[in-house]
């Protein structure tokens, strides 16, 4: 038989009706269990697939619930509704994820975990009641080890590492090979002594993953090639300190902020020292993670979840990971 086989070619086989063909598959008690077992077996010799994404319609349709199968929700859990918007990673990744969904026919609404008597479990109603599949769990401001929710009802997907546990699907930016990305360009251009210097709490959102970079780096080119200074909070004079100590010819930073203070305790750039943040900055060489790649890879593992009709905890989490770029500025050394 050529093609995929469906519901009216099994009844043809099995000598029954296109209804009772529905009714076997979904194991009814409305008919009797001579027939059911007749159709499984017609409908497995003509190697019969059900559409995934058929059935879900169907199920909701019996079901007779609203239904928004076309939404993905996305759920951000800052202390303030818009304090996602403050980084520059969160805001590219939500652009990423918009663009993508509709691209797919599909739209992103966002829901705010920490609104007012808001819960994960009135969260799951609302979108259960909506009829609302897809879910996507945008970066958390801290790791949350446990995170509690009703997962059986839906195709969910994380970006990053801040929510932990479960293991979910999710998707992220390569940081293990973009920092060495970073720290192999900058080797290449003649750069020595390279400090790289580290929010702890950003530390932690990646998984530390930068940090493993850094010693990988070690092991191929020595200690001194490259010193990572990982602090507690920013403390201009504890970087200061440390620069005297370490004597670094170029800086990586994950904090921006750090740009202004390298500045205003006179260092000059790229004369005294190159310096690279870890995300697009204008007037820097540095390391593009894309994370709008990242936000639309998020919706294209939703999205597959959703025409599979595959909900809750996946047996065999993916981790989907979208490799940096580095992007040429007057910070460093030119080529």
């Amino acid at each position: 038989m050529k093609g995929r086989p469906n519901m009216r070619q099994i009844a043809a086989a099995a000598g029954v009706s296109v209804a009772t063909v529905s009714m076997a598959l979904r194991n009814s008690e409305k008919i009797t269990e001579e027939t059911r077992a007749k159709v499984r077996a017609v409908a497995e010799q003509l190697n019969y697939r059900p559409d995934p994404l058929i059935a879900a319609l169907a199920s909701r349709r019996r079901d007779r619930k609203p239904t928004s199968l076309d939404v993905i929700a996305y759920v951000t859990a800052y202390p303030t509704k818009e304090g996602w918007r403050q980084n520059r990673f969160s805001p590219a990744a939500y652009e990423g994820a918009c663009a993508r969904a509709a691209q797919r026919g599909y739209r992103i609404e966002h829901f705010w975990l920490r609104e007012s008597q808001m819960t994960t479990r009135r969260l799951a109603n609302i979108l259960q009641a909506r009829g609302i599949l897809g879910l996507c769990l945008a970066p958390f401001p801290d790791v949350v080890p446990q995170f509690s929710f009703p997962w059986d009802s839906f195709c969910a997907v994380a970006i990053g590492y801040t929510m932990r546990r479960p293991a979910l699907h999710r998707t992220c930016p390569h940081q293990l090979q973009g920092m060495q990305l970073t720290l192999n360009t900058l080797r290449l251009r003649g750069y020595k002594r390279i400090g790289v210097a580290l929010g702890s709490r950003v530390s932690k959102i990646v998984a530390h993953n930068w940090i493993a970079s850094i010693l990988m780096f070690q092991y191929s080119h020595g200690a001194s090639a490259a010193t990572c200074l990982v602090y507690e909070e920013s403390d201009r004079l504890e970087l200061q300190a440390w620069m005297a100590r370490n004597k670094p010819d170029a800086m990586v930073v994950s904090d921006i902020a750090l740009l202004d203070w390298l500045k205003e305790i006179g260092t000059r750039i790229p004369e005294d020292m190159g310096v690279v943040p870890l995300e697009r900055y204008p007037g820097y060489a540095c390391l593009d993670q894309k994370p709008g790649m990242v936000g639309a890879a998020a919706i294209d593992l939703i999205i597959g979840m959703i025409q599979r009709n595959e909900t809750g905890l996946p047996a065999d989490p993916k981790v989907v990971m979208v490799e940096g770029a580095w992007v040429e500025g007057p910070s460093i050394r030119p080529c």
